[in-house]
């Protein structure tokens, strides 16, 4: 008697389900990872339900101290900030990473599904989860601007109330005439968006990079193909508008790195960044 050998799963058939799991875990990580980590890192002085007493309270130390360079506890505050962004920077561009490669996977497995309710289902998959990419990029995007300039980034953390100190720097950004701790801020304020701009300019000029790939792919595709070509025309076009917001973005930013101290100005006037 023959006992017939049980079928043979494919190679890499695993592939989708297990990097999507990856991408699952990461999310989690960079979600509840970076508080931790940053408290970690301060040895417990700073915290994050504790930061905005730590910024009013040092910032109103900085003002009084007329240097250049913040004191403690807002020093603190800002390696806090900074450990907390890169910590999230790099487990966001590692779920970025997951995220393109179930995206690559999903695509191969749509394109060579056996039947069209399997190719349909993957297709589904795929444009439902388009969104979660984009996401990821933009956490990337933000965590890297705050971790290049993590002194205006947790100046957001800051009370904006008719104080002595934020006075004095409303007064001195409507005259012009800075002292040490506003010119720091303007200073490090251009350094803020430069960074986002800079940033933005690497992601298009990628998607641009993109964008050629699936034209020169559609090209060598067969024409019987139908739903490649397809697909590759509209993921070319969804990154093409994709670029195009990028891009608005990257110029609102470069108008504030020509003029930082007028945004810094409409920052301490409203309080946001």
């Amino acid at each position: 008697m023959t006992v017939a050998a049980p079928p043979r799963r494919r190679p890499g058939s695993a592939r989708p389900a297990l990097w999507a799991l990856t991408a699952v875990a990461l999310g989690v990580a960079m979600m509840t990872l970076p508080a931790p980590v940053a408290e970690w890192s301060s040895s417990g002085q700073v915290t994050v339900a504790g930061l905005v007493d730590t910024v009013s309270v040092g910032f109103a130390r900085w003002m009084s101290s007329g240097s250049a360079v913040p004191e403690a506890p807002l020093a603190d505050a800002v390696s806090f900030w900074a450990v907390f962004h890169v910590t999230k920077a790099i487990l966001a561009i590692a779920l970025l990473s997951a995220l393109v490669i179930v995206g690559r996977q999903v695509w191969r497995r749509a394109m060579h599904a056996p039947t069209r309710a399997a190719r349909a289902a993957w297709i589904a998959a795929g444009v439902l989860g388009a969104w979660l990419p984009v996401l990821a990029l933009l956490i990337v995007v933000a965590n890297v601007q705050g971790a290049v300039a993590p002194l205006s980034s947790v100046m957001s953390f800051l009370p904006i109330a008719a104080t002595p100190e934020v006075d004095q720097v409303r007064a001195e950004l409507g005259a012009g005439v800075y002292g040490p701790v506003t010119a720091a801020l303007v200073a490090d304020f251009r350094v803020y968006h430069a960074a986002l701009v800079a940033c933005l300019a690497v992601v298009i000029a990628l998607l641009a990079a993109s964008i050629v790939w699936m034209l020169v792919r559609r090209a060598r595709t067969p024409r019987d193909s139908r739903a490649a070509r397809r697909a590759l025309v509209l993921g070319a076009i969804a990154l093409g508008l994709l670029g195009a917001a990028l891009g608005v973005m990257l110029l609102a930013n470069l108008s504030t790195v020509l003029d930082p101290a007028r945004a810094l100005a409409g920052f301490f006037a409203t309080g946001g960044s």
